[in-house]
């Protein structure tokens, strides 16, 4: 028996009729005069087709509100780091800005002991 050539859609009109009629696909192409093997066939393609057609899904919104007004806070502008340095007989000493006076006290005392 030849084999028809069919379009997409006459294969979607007979795949609508097979659904329609409530058989399994086997015993309504047997009634039909349809290779069993080939409407699934054709099936597979279709649904391919289908899936390569269908737009993509839109991203998705974050829930942010759509309008109004937003507080933007300015990022912290670091400020400007005051550097004192102290050079004493071939040492020199830096200090910054919250630095520790104990410390210092005791660097100078070293620094003394072993200059003078």
């Amino acid at each position: 028996m030849p084999s028809i050539k069919r379009t997409n859609e006459e294969w979607r009109a007979l795949l609508a009729e097979q659904r329609a009629s409530g058989l399994p696909q086997t015993e309504w192409c047997a009634a039909n005069g349809v290779n069993l093997h080939t409407l699934r066939d054709r099936v597979s393609r279709l649904n391919k087709l289908d899936r390569e057609m269908k737009p993509l899904p839109k991203p998705k919104r974050s829930k942010k509100p759509s309008a109004g007004w937003m507080q933007v806070k300015p990022e912290a502008v670091p400020k400007k780091t005051a550097i004192i340095s102290i050079g004493y007989g071939g040492f020199t000493v830096t200090i910054t800005p919250g630095f520790d006076t104990g410390l210092l006290t005791e660097a100078l005392r070293v620094i003394k002991q072993i200059c003078c």
